[in-house]
């Protein structure tokens, strides 16, 4: 992964962008938010971040979101600054876009101290850039002052491992981001029917799938020994890519090639061809204290060193949640027993998966004829591990919202 920093070219003052979830780096000089494209190093602490987190909680599901832990860290220089720093425009940019999106919600809550106020402009400032509501730590909130009362205590490990020390706030931010996939082309929800899913133990599971067959940007990346599939939001920019690995269990070996690759470059090796299109219907959703989990990966973790300023850390509580069906308004309280089947196998005998160029048969149907209507189809069968980014195309630049690895069904983490 690169470092969480801007350097700004030819004699420019050098810059320091908060990055992804966690990087508040410190200079000598003013804050400048004034660069022109979003640091790569924020796609790549996403990729390390993920990746870790997966290996770690082994077999189970994770998600997060990349871009409310930046807006985080930015709300953080703006808001618990002694001296307010104004924000990365690109950010800000991309959350008023998608700030009235009822398919990609983000909700900000800004408890505060008793006594504690910020400045009228500052105030103004925040919620004119986040979607935000402010008030007053409530005693009653036995979690808030429990988590408050840790919070030093997270702080002070990340000194350990990282050498920086950051004053602990008595204020809670609470950040929610919940996802919907509001295809461009929705899924029919009659063509929604059983299937088996091979969990990372080699597990079969029952699962609901949803299929759907057309012209998708797709690319079969070879040296990832896996293919990828977008697919578009009716809102222009957003859209889901969903990363499958060709073996049954490489999905973690896959979590740790992506960080090599730029999401840029992934998406430019990508044309569009018909695919048939098997995806999971599930919910799947994760709640994170934020400096925690930093400090219990060990991952690096920049902090303030020497600088003019001082900021205060508020505890930051992340909830992240996705909702994977047909289209926005399908019922997801259906009950699978009473679902048919699809009448295909969706593994090969030596555990990879279909791809374009296989015309194999199991028990006597061809798995291309099962397309629908689409014998030369790339087959795309999401039916074991895979990982996905819900992104935004920002100026050129793939920036994740969203990201996470689906490796089984309802077992997620810290629901």
């Amino acid at each position: 992964m690169a470092s969480n920093e801007y350097f700004k070219q030819n004699r420019k003052i050098y810059i320091v962008l908060l990055l992804n979830s966690l990087a508040l780096f410190g200079v000598n000089d003013k804050f400048y938010a004034d660069a022109e494209k979003i640091c790569e190093c924020y796609e790549e602490f996403a990729d390390d971040f993920l990746a870790r987190e997966t290996q770690r909680y082994n077999y189970t599901n994770f998600i997060f979101s990349p871009f409310a832990m930046q807006n985080f860290e930015e709300m953080v220089v703006l808001g618990f600054n002694d001296k307010p720093e104004m924000l990365d425009e690109n950010f800000s940019e991309i959350t008023k876009e998608l700030r009235d999106y009822d398919a990609v919600q983000m909700e900000y809550k800004v408890y505060l101290a008793e006594g504690r106020e910020l400045e009228p402009h500052t105030l103004s400032l925040l919620k004119e850039r986040f979607p935000a509501v402010f008030e007053n730590i409530d005693s009653s909130n036995v979690w808030m002052l429990k988590a408050i009362e840790a919070h030093l205590k997270n702080l002070n490990e990340l000194e350990r491992l990282m050498g920086s020390s950051q004053k602990p706030s008595n204020s809670v931010v609470e950040v929610k981001t919940d996802v919907t996939t509001d295809w461009l082309n929705p899924f029919d929800e009659k063509e929604t029917k059983l299937a088996q899913f091979f969990t990372e133990k080699n597990e079969k599971v029952d699962m609901a799938f949803m299929r759907t067959t057309g012209a998708f940007r797709t690319a079969v990346l070879e040296d990832l020994n896996a293919k990828v599939v977008e697919m578009p939001f009716k809102k222009d920019n957003v859209s889901l890519l969903i990363y499958l690995p060709e073996d049954k269990d490489g999905v973690n070996v896959l979590n740790d090639q992506l960080k090599e690759k730029s999401l840029h470059s992934i998406y430019s090796s990508m044309s569009k061809q018909e695919v048939d299109v098997l995806l999971p219907r599930f919910e799947d959703s994760n709640e994170m204290d934020l400096d925690k989990e930093i400090a219990t990966i060990g991952l690096k973790y920049p902090l303030p060193k020497n600088t003019e300023t001082e900021s205060e850390r508020p505890y930051g509580k992340f909830t992240t949640k996705l909702t994977m069906k047909e289209n926005m308004n399908s019922n997801m309280g259906l009950e699978v027993n009473s679902m048919t089947r699809h009448d295909i196998n969706l593994h090969r005998e030596d555990g990879a998966s279909y791809s374009s160029s296989t015309a194999a048969e199991t028990d006597g149907r061809s798995l291309e004829g099962a397309s629908m209507g689409c014998g030369e189809c790339l087959q795309f069968y999401a039916a074991h591990p895979f990982i996905y980014h819900v992104v935004y195309n920002y100026d050129d630049q793939i920036v994740p919202i969203v990201m996470g690895c689906f490796q089984n069904l309802n077992i997620n983490i810290n629901i």
